[in-house]
């Protein structure tokens, strides 16, 4: 209400300066709604039976003000969804702007990334100076946890508190900035029965407490080398709940501990990367080092790969005319940094990206990248047989062709990749993966028809655990333009045979018809249909249908 109350304030007060001055006040926005039909039969609902959702945004502006005011509201109720809405303005006066609502920021990738937050915040840029703050909430998601036993079922989760500083000096490519946030759950936001233990574990119901400061940096030497810094420190609870409290000594100023009280329960991990480029006609040579410690986590920040150490050489280079381009790394990585696991790996690490222009007609892009992956089941533990840890090497070749002659335009599109995984567990867990996909995509446009074709054909191989499946087929794609423009027409079907171990596994097929009509010159009606048709031998046979139809309108 506190914020209704000001939004009408604001938009009284400029309503009142637009009768004065009509030349320097705008309004700009645009406004969506839209409904969905699904139904499904032969395996279990994956969206609603119906759901609607309603967008608009507004943007008062005059002068150096400017008020963006944005609304979403979704409903998805009687299924498997989730109802939600959110509203939030910003408001800006030249260097100074408010965050009302739902709003997001960025601090860093190591401590607050731009997760969307519901509460207030500000921002100050008064010349070289940067001043961020916020505190509110934080999306908890719903955790989905996945047993023979009990089956999917959804984990109830505490309400998340957000608060957040950042300072720092900004003038071109050059900065310094120091961050710190706060998050936490609040315990008596939710409360679980007894029997939840045994069904979920007690670690994924504790409410939990995180702490994280940052410290980012670069600055660019004589307009050719850039240094760069970014670096983080997470003080993280699993359980505020623990009693177990840990004992600072005489050493640590005692203002830390009511900011951040330590128990059995508590760790502090450190992560950043940091390196150097140096850019010369058209080429770059860099060095960048990255750690993450063991267990490295937040809770305004997505997943981390962790426990991990890598020194990487940085290149890129032009040539041919500026015909090719290659930009590459290549380094080395290992992990085991606390020396907790039985085990280390050392690895070479790289990828390289090769985008090579022939002519104006044709181009070809040849990729290769490597990478690790981990994951852990259920509690962490410094036990390997937990772990599973996996190398990844994918190889992909692109390559565009088109002719165009008069109003008429051909084009060709074939992509091949290949994608290996290799299971490093000291104890096989997935076994080793390997993925083979091609394609070749086809394009007739007729502009003087308002008609586009696009027939293709498509081959995917999977091999793992000594199982290999094989789906391949083709389709197509038709866009046709009615009534001057107003109406257009998108028709499209593929059909594919899929194979199990060598033995038929029946076929799978898609139907979509999509139509958008322009309604006015700012305003559109567009229905989307698609129909999917699963039939397998091996696994279940299904048939899916799903609706949407949607308007959209801007000013």
């Amino acid at each position: 209400m506190k914020y209704l109350f000001t939004i009408n304030l604001i938009i009284f007060c400029l309503l009142d300066t637009y009768s004065q001055d009509k030349k320097d006040f705008k309004i700009s926005g645009g406004f969506s709604a839209g409904g969905e039909l699904y139904d499904v039969s032969g395996i279990p609902e994956r969206r609603s039976p119906y759901s609607y959702n309603v967008n608009g945004y507004v943007v008062f502006s005059y002068k150096d003000f400017s008020l963006p005011v944005s609304a979403s509201y979704r409903d998805a109720q009687f299924s498997y969804d989730y109802t939600f809405n959110r509203f939030g303005i910003t408001p800006t006066y030249k260097w100074i702007k408010l965050h009302l609502g739902w709003s997001n920021l960025n601090f860093s990738p190591y401590t607050y990334s731009g997760r969307p937050f519901y509460g207030i915040g500000i921002e100050l840029t008064p010349g070289i100076f940067y001043f961020g703050a916020m505190a509110g909430k934080i999306r908890n998601p719903l955790a989905i946890r996945d047993t023979l036993v009990y089956g999917s079922s959804l984990v109830p989760s505490y309400d998340r508190k957000l608060k957040g500083i950042k300072v720092g000096l900004r003038k071109a490519k050059n900065k310094l900035e120091l961050m710190a946030v706060k998050i936490e759950d609040d315990p008596e936001s939710f409360e679980y029965p007894d029997d939840y233990t045994q069904t979920y574990g007690y670690q994924v119901l504790t409410p939990k407490e995180n702490i994280c400061i940052g410290l980012n940096g670069a600055i660019t030497l004589f307009k050719r080398l850039d240094i760069y810094a970014n670096t983080g420190v997470s003080a993280f609870t699993a359980d505020r709940n623990d009693s177990l409290l840990i004992t600072y000594g005489s050493e640590v100023p005692s203002f830390i501990k009511g900011i951040f009280q330590a128990n059995t329960s508590s760790r502090i991990t450190l992560a950043g990367d940091g390196g150097a480029n140096f850019r010369f006609k058209g080429h770059k040579i860099g060095f960048k080092y990255r750690r993450v410690d063991p267990f490295y986590a937040t809770l305004a920040t997505n997943y981390f790969q962790n426990d991990l150490e890598q020194y990487t050489f940085i290149l890129g280079t032009q040539f041919w005319k500026r015909k090719v381009r290659l930009d590459g790394q290549l380094g080395i990585e290992h992990n085991n940094l606390t020396k907790l696991r039985t085990n280390t790996t050392d690895r070479i690490i790289g990828n390289l990206n090769a985008n090579i222009n022939f002519s104006e007609k044709l181009q070809t892009s040849l990729q290769y990248s490597n990478f690790q992956t981990e994951s852990v089941n259920e509690i962490l533990q410094l036990n390997d047989t937990l772990r599973f840890v996996s190398s990844s090497n994918n190889y992909g070749l692109y390559t565009n062709y088109l002719i165009k002659k008069d109003s008429r335009q051909l084009t060709f599109n074939l992509f091949i990749n290949y994608n290996t995984v290799r299971d490093q567990s000291e104890f096989e867990q997935i076994g080793d993966v390997n993925i083979f996909s091609a394609g070749l995509a086809h394009g007739y446009t007729f502009e003087e028809n308002d008609l586009s074709l696009f027939p293709s054909i498509n081959y995917n191989q999977y091999n793992y655990r000594g199982i290999s499946q094989v789906r391949y087929g083709g389709g197509i794609k038709i866009n046709k333009k009615f009534f001057d423009k107003r109406l257009s027409l998108s028709l499209g079907t593929n059909l594919f045979t899929n194979k199990y171990d060598g033995l038929n596994d029946g076929w799978s097929s898609n139907f979509a018809l999509n139509t958008v009509f322009k309604v006015g010159r700012k305003s559109s009606l567009a229905l989307n249909n698609t129909f999917r048709i699963q039939n397998s031998t091996v696994n279940r046979s299904f048939r899916e249908v799903r609706s949407v139809l949607r308007y959209n309108h801007r000013f």
